[in-house]
């Protein structure tokens, strides 16, 4: 009996493993059906039956634009990459897309902009890796969402021009720890340029949304970056003051 639960047992793992290797493939983008959409598997290297699900990794080659029409994640281990480091081969988000990058995650494309008058969610989580050579389009908009862990988020790095000008930010720091005041590198685009800023910013934590100039500030001229700056609550400057003086006074009394 205890031999035949051992064989059940390893032929169980070894179906589990084989699934989930299966799960973990690369999708290369060759647009064969021509309408760009992500959705239509006929764009698809293999005709996958409805696109790159979560947990693909892709590869957007330079047949010209992609169009994520639907919710994906990049997960832990996988990523979203492309093969030119022009404007031949950009990712849309489509007004009912949603992109998630997860811990763990990485996105690597040479242009980004959302589509139409809302132009989809991205979502990041802290502790992926996130790079792109341009983003962004004026008058058109997109929900980015920075989610923070402990005491980082992710910094997006941007190559040439940053355009932010309808975009709506979104910063969720319920996992982040406060201590003293603090900055958080959003974005750095070194090399590159910003064109406009965020056309709305909202900032919460455990305890609600935070209020700019009280809470936070948002400072876009910090070199190349644009920054969050966390401004402690009152009460959290006088736990630090007592801790202070308690631990001055510990000073004086060893020394006495």
């Amino acid at each position: 009996m205890k031999t035949t639960t051992k064989t059940l047992f390893a032929l169980s793992a070894l179906a589990g493993l084989s699934f989930t290797t299966a799960q973990a493939v690369t999708i290369t983008w060759d647009d064969g059906a021509g309408n760009d959409n992500w959705s239509d598997g006929a764009n698809w290297v293999g005709d996958p039956a409805n696109g790159p699900q979560d947990g693909d990794s892709v590869v957007l080659t330079t047949t010209a634009q992609s169009r994520l029409d639907y919710a994906w994640t990049i997960e832990n281990g996988a990523s979203l990459t492309s093969t030119a480091t022009a404007l031949d081969d950009e990712l849309v988000l489509q007004s009912d897309s949603v992109l998630t990058l997860a811990t763990g995650g990485t996105m690597d494309i040479a242009f980004m902009r959302p589509r139409f008058t809302a132009g989809g969610d991205f979502n990041i989580y802290a502790g992926a890796s996130l790079n792109t050579g341009y983003y962004g389009l004026a008058n058109i908009s997109a929900d980015i969402k920075y989610i923070a862990d402990a005491t980082s988020v992710t910094t997006w790095s941007n190559a040439n021009t940053f355009d932010v000008g309808a975009d709506n930010l979104t910063v969720d720091l319920t996992a982040y720890t406060i201590v003293g005041a603090s900055s958080l590198t959003l974005v750095d685009y070194t090399g590159g340029s910003l064109s406009n800023t965020f056309a709305s910013v909202t900032v919460t934590d455990s305890s609600g949304t935070l209020t700019e100039g009280v809470d936070y500030t948002l400072d876009y001229t910090t070199g190349s970056n644009i920054t969050l700056n966390v401004v402690p609550e009152p009460g959290t400057y006088a736990l630090i003051g007592g801790m202070l003086a308690l631990g001055y006074v510990m000073v004086r009394r060893r020394r006495a």
